[in-house]
């Protein structure tokens, strides 16, 4: 790769356990992108990510929370630190008006946010090892201020269950899911689809595992309401972008 356009090899590669950590490099970037990935992303999906801002001609970081951690409600203090790190250091050799755009999916990528703006709130003196210092707590958060937050497949108050009987709009598999009649034309008998059952244990199978993580996880419902209330309250960064469909019944949309 050329040096003023240079992607770098996963900091961390294992998806279960620790952040997907990817990183591209670019002179005289129009911005530097943030991707947060939905729970469970591959490094592959993170890769594609990565390359949507990449032709874009900005800089770009991305990260995950880690599934582990995620089931056993442990903190994502570390994940969060090691993305700022990444996005200081990419942020240093910029001109002061290239901006941090910030790209996150689902709750995955909202719970990683939630612990990457207390980092920000809360680390505002110089720190050692792994923490942020004062300037790059400052250098990021003023790039914040005319930047943007874009929630791609908006974030859910988690629950026990949800009152629908149609999951599969709010837990759908691609490969799974049928093309449904429009509204607009007649609506004809079809034979369901062969994969129906399997887009039926899918869906079954995720409402399970969250209704599951909610009763058995030490303080997970504590933690799911302080979760909605930060992004409430949130002030970090002023300009959203909510990209969600009212089909999917778990956002309250």
């Amino acid at each position: 790769s050329s040096p003023h356009n240079r992607s770098n090899q996963p900091l961390q590669m294992s998806s279960f356990t620790n952040t997907i950590l990817l990183t591209h490099t670019t002179e005289h970037p129009r911005a530097v992108a943030v991707i947060l990935g939905h729970l469970g992303a591959s490094q592959s999906t993170m890769q594609r990510y990565l390359e949507w801002y990449r032709r874009r001609e900005c800089s770009v970081v991305t990260g995950t929370a880690p599934p582990a951690r995620f089931m056993a409600n442990a903190s994502l203090r570390s994940q969060a630190r090691q993305v700022w790190s990444e996005t200081a250091k990419l942020l240093r050799p910029t001109a002061p008006s290239t901006p941090v755009v910030m790209h996150l999916f689902s709750n995955g990528g909202a719970f990683l946010l939630e612990e990457m703006e207390r980092v920000l709130l809360e680390e505002d003196r110089n720190h050692q090892g792994t923490r942020l210092s004062q300037d790059d707590v400052q250098l990021i958060r003023s790039r914040l201020k005319f930047g943007y937050q874009m929630f791609d497949s908006c974030p859910c108050y988690i629950r026990m269950a949800w009152d629908t009987t149609d999951l599969s709009k709010s837990f759908p598999h691609p490969a799974w899911t049928s093309t449904t009649a429009s509204s607009t034309t007649t609506t004809t008998e079809s034979t369901p689809p062969s994969g129906s059952w399997r887009q039926g244990l899918y869906t079954w199978g995720a409402a399970c595992a969250l209704t599951t993580w909610s009763l058995f996880t030490p303080w997970s419902l504590g933690h799911a309401h302080s979760f909605w209330n930060a992004m409430l309250d949130s002030r970090v960064c002023l300009h959203n972008v909510y990209l969600y469909t009212t089909t999917d019944l778990a956002t309250d949309a």
